[in-house]
C-alpha cells in the first residue's frame, strides 16, 4: 500500500467522495492508502503543499494563485465536484438579504480565504464596505458550525452541506444569497498537486485520480445508498444529509474536467479586483490529468 495525504480546506460534503471511496475499498484496490488532511482555508493548505505535508490536495481558485504568485510549486491537475460556485450566504433569520448587513458580524474561513474574496465583492457590490460597515470573522475550526448562529457570534456565514440543511431543517437561518449570482461562469474548486509529486509519482497520481472519478460516479449513480455513511460522517440525521445531497448533486463535476474558459473567465475576475497585477498563463498553471 502507498500512504498519499489528501488536503482540503475545510469539512464538507465536496469531501463526501473520498470518504465513500475508502468506505467502499475503491482506494485499498488501487494499493492507495488514503489519508485525509485538514486545514482550515486555502493559505494554510497551500503552506502544507509547500513544505510536503500532504500530495495533493483541493482549494479555491483565488488562494491558489496568490500562493502560486507567492512561489508555490504545485499544478493544478483537475476540478473539484464542485466545479463551479455554489456557496450560500446564509444569516439569521430575522436577516432578508444581503443589503440588510451593514452593522453585522459575518463570519469567514480565514483572511486571504474564497469567502473573504466572495464576500468583499458581494458587500461592496450592495455599496456596503467591507473594510468600514460589517465585521469580518474568521473562524477557522469553528467554520460552518451552527453554534455560531444559536450563540449569535455571527450575524451570517457562508455554510456549507450539509450543516447549511440542517440549519435549515432546525430553523437556525435561511439563505440570504449565492456567490454563484455574482461569479456566473467561474472554475472555482481545482485538485492541485506538487510539482516534486508529479515528477516521481506519476503512475500513483494517475491511480489516485482514477479512484476519485469512480468514487465520485458511484454516489451519483446510486445516492441513495450513500445515505448512511453520509449522516454518520458529518453526524446529522439521515434525512438532512439526503437533502443537502439532493441539492449539490446535480451540479458536481464527476470526472474532474476543468473549464479552462471558467479558469480564464476567474483570473479575469481576479484582475480586475485588482488582486493579480499581470498576466497568468494558464498553460504554466495546469497539468490536467
Amino acid at each position: 500500500m502507498q500512504k498519499v495525504v489528501w488536503g482540503a480546506p475545510s469539512f464538507w460534503i465536496e469531501r463526501f467522495p473520498l470518504y465513500w471511496g475508502i468506505d467502499q475499498g475503491f482506494f485499498a484496490n488501487q494499493g492507495i492508502d488514503l489519508e485525509i488532511w485538514y486545514a482550515y482555508g486555502g493559505p494554510e493548505l497551500a503552506r502544507a503543499v509547500s513544505n510536503g505535508r500532504i500530495h495533493i490536495g483541493e482549494m479555491g481558485l483565488p488562494p491558489f494563485v496568490t500562493a502560486y504568485r507567492e512561489g508555490l510549486r504545485a499544478k493544478i491537475i483537475g476540478s473539484s465536484v464542485i466545479q463551479q460556485l455554489d456557496h450560500y450566504l446564509a444569516a439569521r433569520p430575522h436577516i432578508g438579504s444581503t443589503v440588510d448587513l451593514a452593522g453585522c458580524r459575518i463570519g469567514i474561513l480565514s483572511a486571504g480565504s474564497c469567502d473573504d474574496y466572495f464576500i468583499r465583492k458581494m458587500l461592496s457590490t450592495h455599496e456596503i464596505d467591507p473594510a468600514g460597515d460589517v465585521e469580518l470573522i474568521p473562524l477557522g475550526e469553528d467554520y460552518g458550525k451552527l453554534d455560531l448562529f444559536v450563540d449569535e457570534r455571527v450575524d451570517a456565514a457562508f455554510v456549507v452541506e450539509p450543516q447549511l440543511s440542517r440549519g435549515e431543517h432546525e430553523g437556525l437561518l435561511r439563505i440570504i444569497d449565492r456567490v454563484a449570482d455574482y461569479f456566473p461562469h467561474y472554475q472555482w474548486g481545482i485538485i492541485l498537486a506538487s510539482e516534486v509529486w508529479l515528477q516521481h509519482q506519476g503512475d500513483l497520481l494517475g491511480r489516485l485520480m482514477h479512484t476519485f472519478r469512480q468514487a465520485c460516479r458511484s454516489i451519483k449513480d446510486r445516492p441513495s445508498q450513500t445515505i448512511d455513511l453520509g449522516s454518520r460522517v458529518f453526524g446529522v440525521a439521515p434525512e438532512v444529509f439526503e437533502r443537502a445531497l439532493q441539492r449539490d448533486l446535480p451540479r458536481w463535476e464527476t470526472d474532474a474536467r476543468l473549464d479552462m474558459d471558467g479558469l480564464q473567465s476567474a483570473l479575469k475576475v481576479q484582475e480586475t479586483m485588482g488582486m493579480l497585477t499581470a498576466d497568468l498563463s494558464l498553460e504554466e498553471m495546469v497539468r490536467q490529468l
